[in-house]
Order: C-alpha cells, then sequence, then structure tokens
C-alpha cells in the first residue's frame, strides 16, 4: 500500500476501527508475520488482516489461522484492550493505534516495515523483527524511532499515470491528497495487477476501498500461501529429479558400456587366428578393427571373448538395477507431485468469504431454503427478536435446551425441507448430548412466536411463548451428514442426509457417540481424500465448532473425484 492508498483506508475506516476491542490475535496459517486481528466493535465483529511492510484492511475472508509465537506474545501484551484512536505518523507509510491503557501498535508499511507494540513510554515492548539497521535499533526497552524519511516527496508511479502528471506532479499529489482527505474516494482494482482510491484505466469500481484492498491481496495470499506450504516439498522435488537425471545419464552409459564389451568379445572370436597367434607370441594388446584390445596370453581365445562378455553382463546387471531404482524414484516423483498438487489446492481453497447467517448454525434444505439456527441463549434471542419474520418458519426440539432454529422465506416449501430444518433443530439440541437416538420437533409460523410473556410472568433469555397450535415432526433421527462443497473455495456444508446428499457425492453420516477430536480428525480424513485435497488444522475446528457434542461416524458415502 501506498501512502495514498493507507490515508484512503484510514479516512474510511477510522471510525470502524475506534471503539473496537482487541478479541483475539491469530497468524496465519504457515504465514508467521501476516497477523489477524479479531475485533469485537460497535455494530459487529471483525477481522481486521495486517501485514507489515504491504498492507492493513479487514476482511471478509475465512481464513486457515494458527497461533504462532508472535501471535501468542501479542494476545499477551495487548489482548482487550481497546482501539481509542488512529493516526498517520508524519505523513508516511506509518500507522500508529492508540490503545485505552496508553500502549500504541505501530503498523509500518514501508520496505522491511514491522508491526511494534510501544509502551506508555513509546518504548519497544514487541516487535515483528529485532535488529541494528542502517538508522535505527530495533531492542526491547528502547525508544521507538521511525524509518528515515525520503528528502522530497515522491509521487507513485501508478498514481502519475492514473492522474496523466507530466509537470507540477507534487503540486497536484497534495490536490490528491487534500481530496482523500475531504472523502472524496474512488475504490478501483484492476484484479491481479493493482488497485487505488482513484479512477484509473482498466479497473473496475468496488463498493469500498477496503473491499478492493481484500479482493487485490486475496490471491496473493493464496500464493504466499502455497509457495509457502510447498517450499519443503519443492526442495525434495527438485532433489528427486537431480538423482533421477543422475540415474538417466548412469543407464545411458551402462548399456553403451554393455554394448562395446560385447562388440569387443565378437570381435575376438571373429578375429580366432590372429588373437590366438597374438596369445602364442605372449602379446597383451592386439589391434583389431583400428582398435587396441587388451588380452591375456595365459587365456585361451575364448576364455579372453568371455571376459569381454562377462563384463557387458555386470553392465547390463547394473543397468537393470538402475532402472528399477529409477521406476521406484519416478513413482516417488508423481507421489510428491500430487502431495504439491493436492497441498495447492487446499490452499486456494482455504480462503473463502464468510456469509452473513454462518455466525449462527446454518444449513441449506433439499429444495435450497436457507436455515439457520442459535448456538446458545443470546443467539436464540437474537434470532427470534431480529430475523424472525411472520411468514417464516419457526421450529424447535421438544426438549428444555435447543437450538431455535428457522427456516427463512418458506415460499411453495414442500415436507422435505421442513423435516430437513427438523434435523437441525434435533441434533443442535441436549437430545444429543444425552445420546438419544430421536427426538420430536414441533414447528409454527414466525406469527405465533413472542418475546413478551403473560401479564405478571417472566421469560428467561432464550425463551419464547408459542401461541396457537403446534405442528409436530414425530421421532426425528440425531443424524447429521456432512460434507465439504468446493466450487472456488471449500465450504463444509451440514445437514440432513437428504439436502447433503443432493449437494455433495462425498459424505459422512454422524450420531451421538462417545467421542469428539477423533471424530473431527477421522471426518477430515476421510473428506480430505474422497475430494483428494490436503487441508490444514483450521479445517479440524472447523468441523468440531459442528458437531454438536461426542459423535461417532455411522455410514461414509464415497465417489471418486472424476464422478463429482
Amino acid at each position: 500500500m501506498s501512502y495514498i492508498d493507507l490515508l484512503a483506508w484510514v479516512v474510511e475506516n477510522k471510525n470502524e476501527l475506534i471503539g473496537c476491542r482487541i478479541d483475539n490475535i491469530y497468524n496465519l496459517e504457515k504465514l508467521d508475520n501476516v497477523f489477524i486481528f479479531k475485533l469485537h466493535c460497535k455494530n459487529s465483529d471483525k477481522n481486521l488482516i495486517i501485514e507489515p511492510g504491504v498492507r492493513i484492511n479487514f476482511t471478509k475472508y475465512d481464513i486457515q489461522k494458527e497461533i504462532g509465537n508472535k501471535a501468542k506474545s501479542l494476545r499477551e501484551l495487548i489482548r482487550d484492550l481497546v482501539i481509542s484512536d488512529v493516526q498517520i505518523i508524519d505523513k508516511e507509510r506509518i500507522l500508529k493505534i492508540a490503545l485505552s491503557n496508553g500502549m500504541k501498535i505501530i503498523v509500518e508499511l514501508l520496505p522491511r516495515g514491522l508491526l511494534l507494540v510501544l509502551d506508555d513510554q513509546d518504548k519497544i515492548k514487541f516487535s515483528t523483527e529485532y535488529k541494528e539497521f542502517k538508522d535505527r535499533v530495533v531492542k526491547p526497552g528502547l525508544p521507538y524511532v521511525q524509518p528515515p524519511k525520503p528528502n522530497k516527496v515522491v509521487v507513485p508511479k501508478d498514481i502519475q499515470l492514473a492522474l496523466h502528471l507530466t509537470s507540477n506532479a507534487e503540486e497536484e499529489y497534495e490536490k490528491l491528497e487534500k481530496s482523500i482527505v475531504e472523502g472524496k474516494i474512488t475504490p478501483c482494482i484492476q484484479k491481479g495487477i493493482n488497485f487505488m482510491p482513484i479512477e484509473f484505466e482498466g479497473c473496475e469500481k468496488g463498493n469500498s476501498f477496503n473491499d478492493v484492498i481484500d479482493e487485490y491481496f486475496l490471491e496473493l495470499t493464496k500464493q504466499k500461501e502455497i509457495q509457502k506450504v510447498t517450499e519443503k516439498i519443492e526442495g525434495e522435488k527438485k532433489k528427486l529429479e537431480k538423482t533421477i537425471q543422475q540415474i538417466e545419464e548412469n543407464i545411458k552409459e551402462y548399456e553403451e558400456k554393455a554394448e562395446e564389451l560385447r562388440k569387443i568379445g565378437k570381435e575376438i572370436m571373429e578375429h580366432y587366428m590372429e588373437v590366438e597367434n597374438a596369445i602364442k607370441n605372449k602379446e597383451k594388446k592386439i589391434k583389431l578393427e583400428d582398435k587396441e584390445i587388451e588380452i591375456d596370453p595365459k587365456l585361451s581365445v575364448t576364455k579372453n571373448a568371455s571376459i569381454y562378455f562377462d563384463k557387458a553382463k555386470e553392465y547390463v546387471q547394473k543397468s537393470k538395477k538402475a532402472k528399477e531404482t529409477l521406476e521406484e524414484l519416478k513413482r516417488k516423483l508423481n507421489e510428491i507431485e500430487i502431495e504439491i498438487k493436492k497441498e495447492e489446492e487446499g490452499r486456494k481453497l482455504s480462503i473463502r468469504k464468510k456469509e452473513w447467517y454462518e455466525k449462527y448454525r446454518w444449513s441449506f434444505t433439499t429444495n435450497g431454503f436457507l436455515v439457520i439456527a442459535g448456538k446458545d441463549a443470546d443467539q436464540n434471542e437474537s434470532l427470534v427478536r431480529k430475523l424472525l419474520e411472520d411468514n417464516d418458519i419457526f421450529l424447535h426440539a421438544d426438549i428444555q435446551g435447543a437450538a431455535a432454529t428457522i427456516i427463512k422465506n418458506p415460499k411453495n416449501i414442500t415436507e422435505q425441507d421442513i423435516y430437513d430444518a427438523a434435523v437441525i433443530a434435533a441434533s443442535y439440541s441436549k437430545a444429543w448430548k444425552l445420546g438419544l437416538a430421536a427426538v420430536d420437533v414441533f414447528w409454527v409460523y414466525g406469527s405465533q412466536v413472542s418475546k413478551s410473556p403473560p401479564a405478571g410472568e417472566y421469560l428467561p433469555k432464550g425463551s419464547f411463548m408459542i401461541y396457537g397450535k403446534k405442528n409436530y415432526i414425530k421421532s426425528v433421527k440425531l443424524n447429521l451428514a456432512i460434507g465439504f462443497k468446493i466450487n472456488d473455495s471449500l465450504e463444509i456444508i451440514v445437514g440432513s442426509e437428504n439436502s447433503v446428499s443432493a449437494k455433495v457425492k462425498n459424505y459422512v453420516l454422524i450420531s451421538p457417540g462417545d467421542e469428539l477430536e477423533r471424530t473431527a480428525d477421522r471426518i477430515v480424513k476421510i473428506l480430505s481424500e474422497a475430494n483428494s485435497i490436503n487441508v490444514g488444522k483450521e479445517l479440524k475446528n472447523e468441523v468440531l465448532s459442528i458437531l454438536p457434542g461426542k459423535s461417532k461416524i455411522i455410514k461414509v458415502v464415497k465417489e471418486t473425484n472424476d464422478k463429482q
């Protein structure tokens, strides 16, 4: 990001950042210098990506993450602190994020930039790198010194081209800076090439400048992750390729040597009398077919020929063994190439945009109706208060302790769709934890559900009043299907077997059981192999979050990838 990019992003998003609490901090999986700050903000939770030397932006994409040592250190220092102010330092690509206890986060977007945490005296508490640079020293306890500023304003070439600047470039640049500060921002992106807060040739306008930054870096992040994840495997591949090349050269050399020795043996036999005379004369060399050949005068002509034939056989045997080794190495190389492909596919699929409903339990019925359910009492309350409309269908397992479940916009809905939603309502209830095989589920329309208790009564959080007739679905089986839906990204889908089997060919069916971690591991392994992909450990965490409780796999449905 250039200074103008940073300025535009701050103008657009400063108010979104101020007041947010730092809920958690992660690294991107395999990229320990890219951080995701999970923020709890006024209107919603947000994920802020900070990549020192490169960018800062909110992301709408679900990215596999982990907790590396740097993220752990940051957590210990600044977790649960609130962002009180955001400023750009000295018109440079350096952002200062002030925190509620007087500490600051410094984000340097300059080349070789750092992410630092300073105490209330501006002394370094944390840095992504500790080093003695040419113009400053970055070490714990020392005062923060920012990188040296250029002597003159440098107008980026892409901005010069976009504004068609030929003369007075600095003056025009200042005008642009002023207009950005006033909020005159035109988010524009040329995917894979460039993005700017002003319109430029060949660009597409975006909804916000943050969105175009997020979109631009999406593919770059995927490529970085792929490169990082395949570095070791690529190294093994190169070594193997070098060994294969050497063995192929050896085989050629062995075959040429065997042919040469066989030819000498034949020549000895074809010139029998000449060789015999040489032997009688105690000669150790003889010239045949313009080539000087060594012979042993103590042996007969036939035995001399046999020596060469036997040596030829040795080289044939060497060639045979080398070919066997070559085949084995080529097989290993093929396995490595498949592994690299799987890793690449897995990483490409690991980043995707999350939809609004994914903060809840969610599913789609056989005919595509959205089903959402609460994860806890707060979400149950929120669903009914904010999202349940009169024509929606509300479902609930007939047991104390269950998810409020809603089918949105159920126009022309079928009994199968209602049953699909009932499976969600039944599975995400106390019935699963009790290990029941089935439970009754009732459904009503949204207009029959109320948060207002009768006069003089009190409704606990997550509880509702139901008025009118309840429609019961008896003995809904506690069986959940889980599958990986793969397009440009990987999405874990969950629902009734009927609804999931309509969308994917590979899935598992689970029921209440005795294990949680091991079941999640098995689900990831089975579905990854079925879809020919390698996935990160973050996917296991996502599967764990889907499981209603301790579970077991009762059915596996797999088809080969080319049939999908």
